[in-house]
């Protein structure tokens, strides 16, 4: 598949949005059309039925989890649409996946169901807050919860019990980095902390952003954590009071947790079919991976994915494990004709499995996952693999999920010898309102070449007074007389004519001292300038950051792109 551009927009308020919505239409009738021609089985089991019940049961679940966080359970009974992204803080460009997804299934029928990956691990668990010092933009870090490397966003508890009783406790800000220590760490993931971060954010703020919808987010947040004492996940509470800031709009999306998804028997078959023939998926998986690399020009070892991993008759599987509050291991196999042994991560404990190969197989092979208190989830490749087979009429990825795609396009079509079904980008540009700094007059072109001119051509850079000097204006007649004579000289009387140019610099060089502060001052002015501008033009912070207007202007947006689609 491919797009005119996945370019994030440069102007406030623009949209990407690939292929256009008058497409979309066309594109879910394609896709439901060579799904109903594979012929693919997993665990000797038709994707057709696959398909079929998946889909009813993540409707099913994205209701319940619609009524568990208060709000009505509307998920059609109709074939799903499908975005989803981490439970973060994320930027409004990622919130506009989910707008163009309830505008696309109002004006289609289809059912919108966004996936909470919280199967991921957190990249911050931190607020990056603009913020003004002397007329001086920088960044703040604010943290909520206690980071822990490896851990899954499903492993984060929020401790209720204390909202009350501490809710004004003071919590630390750090400067400079998202996860230093230093912090009242009462819990590795207190309510407190969160309940504090607009207090936090609004005194690194100052009166830089007035107009934020932290406030008021933040205060919901509280209202949330009453109702699911004494503990609750923290991203429930980022996901569901995000979600219940979307019924202001009219939107209604059904939203389901990856880690809900990974229980269903359709996502078992989904992991026992590349673990049957995992030598095989690996050495494609690589081979398809080196030859997207070289297509691509990237030199990145991680980039899209790592290649996976084998050791003897060892073999690394496109899946995280871990066990209960542990961090997120890659899963290695072990597989022949009559057992299966699993691995969680290169040293840690194995379960030994029959193989996955009927219906049967998979009831044996879930109850085992339970009793040893073992988690699998998919990896980026994988999930979108699977929920494009099993789930997804359209898949709607953002601008990373878009690129990477393309591999599994091709791995997808490689491994099991069928097209790919196409998917959708969507993506936006909001920018705060944020001062723009003062714009220096220096070009940066030109202050390099009058430091090189320090180093190398003193006389060029030096003040009237200092040339007007006798012994400066000899050397630099000296030098002049010297480049005159360059031309016409050998090899050995050019050697000689650098000797004397290199001593008349050594001259002159000192007196270009002051002149070389000044250029450096104004080189680093010239590089804040820059470092504020970046900041200003930003498209990445966190959507509580916005105005309440600025966020429904993008949904307007929205709403104008995909209004065509309603009228057709």
């Amino acid at each position: 598949m491919t797009f005119l551009s996945l370019r994030a927009p440069e102007e406030h308020g623009a949209l990407l949005i690939q292929p256009p919505p008058q497409e979309w239409p066309n594109i879910v009738a394609s896709n439901a059309q060579l799904f109903r021609r594979l012929s693919l089985r997993f665990c000797d089991i038709p994707l057709k039925h696959w398909r079929a019940a998946t889909q009813r049961l993540a409707r099913a679940w994205a209701g319940q989890q619609l009524a568990r966080w208060g709000l009505r359970a509307i998920v059609p009974d109709a074939p799903c649409l499908v975005t989803g992204h981490q439970p973060e803080l994320f930027h409004p460009g990622v919130w506009a996946k989910h707008f163009a997804l309830a505008e696309a299934c109002q004006s289609l029928g289809l059912a919108p169901v966004n996936l909470i990956a919280d199967h991921d691990q957190p990249k911050t668990l931190s607020l990056r807050v603009p913020t003004q010092i002397n007329h001086r933009l920088s960044v703040t870090w604010i943290p909520f919860c206690e980071l822990r490397p490896g851990l899954a966003w499903e492993e984060y508890v929020l401790l209720t019990d204390d909202i009350s009783a501490n809710g004004n406790r003071s919590v630390g800000v750090h400067q400079e980095s998202p996860n230093q220590d230093g912090w009242v760490r009462d819990s590795p993931c207190s309510a407190t902390h969160l309940l504090t971060l607009s207090q936090r954010a609004e005194t690194a703020l100052a009166d830089l952003l007035p107009d934020t919808i932290l406030p008021q987010f933040v205060s919901q947040a509280g209202h949330f954590l009453n109702l699911h004492k004494p503990e609750c996940r923290l991203a429930d509470v980022l996901a569901g009071v995000r979600r219940h800031w979307e019924e202001r709009w009219g939107y209604h999306n059904g939203e389901l947790y990856v880690s809900t998804l990974c229980e269903s028997e359709g996502f078992m078959a989904f992991t026992g079919e590349v673990l049957r023939q995992l030598p095989r998926f690996v050495t494609m998986h690589n081979m398809e991976l080196m030859a997207f690399r070289k297509e691509e020009g990237l030199r990145s070892r991680t980039h899209p994915v790592p290649p996976l991993g084998q050791d003897g008759d060892w073999h690394e599987a496109p899946f995280w494990v871990w066990q209960d509050g542990q961090p997120r291991q890659r899963l290695w196999a072990r597989c022949s004709p009559h057992s299966w042994t699993l691995r969680i991560g290169e040293t840690g404990p194995c379960a030994e499995i029959r193989p996955v190969l009927d219906q049967e197989g998979l009831h044996e092979w879930k109850q085992a996952l339970k009793t040893a208190g073992w988690k699998i989830r998919p990896r980026a490749l994988t999930l979108t693999l699977f929920v494009r087979l099993f789930l997804a009429e359209m898949f709607i990825h953002g601008i990373g999920g878009g690129l990477y795609d393309r591999f599994t396009d091709r791995l997808l079509q490689r491994y099991w010898e069928v097209p790919a079904p196409q998917y959708a980008v969507v993506s936006a540009t909001l920018r705060l309102p944020l001062p723009c700094p003062s714009k220096p007059t220096w070009v940066r072109e030109q202050l390099l070449h009058r430091m090189r001119d320090c180093q190398y051509n003193p006389e060029r850079v030096l003040p009237r007074e200092l040339l007007s000097l006798p012994e400066v204006r000899r050397s630099v007649i000296r030098k002049q007389e010297l480049l005159n004579r360059w031309s016409g000289a050998n090899r050995e009387q050019r050697r000689e004519l650098h000797r004397e140019f290199s001593e008349i610099r050594e001259v002159l060089r000192p007196l270009t001292l002051d002149v070389e502060r000044q250029l450096r001052s104004a080189l680093q002015t010239l590089a804040d300038y820059e470092t504020q501008l970046r900041l200003v033009r930003d498209r990445e912070w966190a959507f509580v950051l916005y105005s309440d207007q600025a966020l429904t202007y993008l949904v307007e947006r929205i709403r104008q792109e995909f209004g065509g689609l309603r009228h057709s």
